[in-house]
């Protein structure tokens, strides 16, 4: 009897009980507004301590009279030739077949910028109606940090039997079999160029990313 009698009561209740939703059409949508946003910072290293050691949150510190230290952002790999980039350009190859890299070796780098904001903004498309976009703002008291970025010297290796040539590991040792090469050279790895930038790079502005070929109408995704 008592589970007929709260039966009847959901089913009555249930009879005065409405949720307060209407439909939107298209006008009422493009009318909606809101706010929102994010502010983000970010760090890429490669070959680094920063690379290894996810604790580390800055590249620098600045001390109470507003001094600048660079913290320690050394080239730190275990083996040099997993440090490398090597591209095969069309794979090209010598008289006998065997085919050549082009190596960057020692490759490293960090780059840090300490504040980057994402949000959303409006523009006038390509048919003068607003629409969406996603918007990136820089600021120029937040640079992008850029700390050894670069690497030791690039290379044209050939295989050879049984090896790849992107794993040579030579080292400049003699000159002509004989004499010790520079101070300078002596140890480091062969190759003909290198590339080293450490900096600020400062930024202000914002970068505004849509669709080109959004129309802004009820049937288009933008």
């Amino acid at each position: 009897m008592l589970r007929k009698l709260m039966t009847s009561v959901l089913l009555l209740s249930s009879g005065f009980t409405q949720a307060g939703l209407s439909n939107l059409n298209n006008d009422d949508m493009q009318s909606v507004v809101g706010q929102g946003g994010a502010d983000l910072n970010w760090t890429l290293s490669l070959n680094h301590k920063y690379a290894n050691d996810m604790s580390l949150n800055a590249i620098s510190t600045v001390d109470s009279s507003g001094v600048t230290t660079a913290a320690n952002y050394g080239y730190a790999c275990t083996n040099n030739v997993l440090c490398r980039l090597a591209i095969a350009p069309n794979n090209h190859a010598d008289s006998s077949g065997n085919k050549k890299w082009l190596v960057f070796k020692q490759i490293q780098g960090t780059l840090q910028i300490d504040k980057f904001s994402l949000d959303g903004s409006t523009i006038l498309n390509k048919d003068s109606l607003p629409q969406t976009a996603m918007k990136l703002s820089f600021y120029d008291d937040k640079p992008l940090k850029i700390r050894n970025l670069g690497f030791s010297s690039l290379a044209v290796e050939t295989d050879k039997t049984g090896e790849a040539g992107y794993l040579d590991a030579t080292t400049y040792a003699k000159f002509n079999s004989t004499q010790d090469v520079p101070a300078f050279d002596k140890g480091a790895e062969t190759g003909f160029m290198g590339l080293n930038m450490h900096g600020n790079l400062h930024m202000s502005g914002n970068l505004k990313i849509f669709s080109y070929n959004c129309a802004g109408t009820a049937t288009s995704r933008c």
